[in-house]
């Protein structure tokens, strides 16, 4: 007997389309390289940033911004927050703990995104 699809499978579904779309977009470019080429290492690790570069799409905007500020642009944590509050607008301004809490997140889900797909093997030492 076949079940009918439920509006909280849907929701479920589509929270997880836009990521698989990129690891799909990202397996089918890296798919044609082979492992045992020679100039593998040099371009494993421009894979690397380019699935990096790819995860950070699967963020909200405060949490892409939060990490492009503080870890990609290397701003201190007093700058995020004003950098932050500047990009938000009045009222809108995050404590240093929240932002931590926000970047925190924003790591497990890249990770998640990364380690949860076959675009793991581009992360591991040979």
């Amino acid at each position: 007997m076949l079940r009918k699809m439920t509006e909280i499978q849907l929701k479920k579904l589509l929270r997880q389309l836009h990521a698989a779309q990129i690891q799909d977009s990202l397996l089918e470019e890296y798919s044609e390289i082979s492992k045992d080429s020679s100039e593998n290492h040099s371009y494993k690790g421009n894979a690397q940033f380019r699935i990096i570069e790819e995860t950070l799409n699967i963020l909200s905007r405060n949490e892409r911004f939060v990490i492009e500020t503080h870890l990609v642009y290397h701003h201190t944590w007093s700058e995020t927050m004003m950098f932050f509050a500047e990009k938000s607008g009045p009222g809108c301004e995050r404590s240093e703990r929240t932002l931590k809490r926000i970047q925190s997140s924003a790591l497990k889900k890249m990770v998640n995104f990364i380690n949860l797909s076959a675009l793991k093997e581009y992360f591991h030492e040979t």
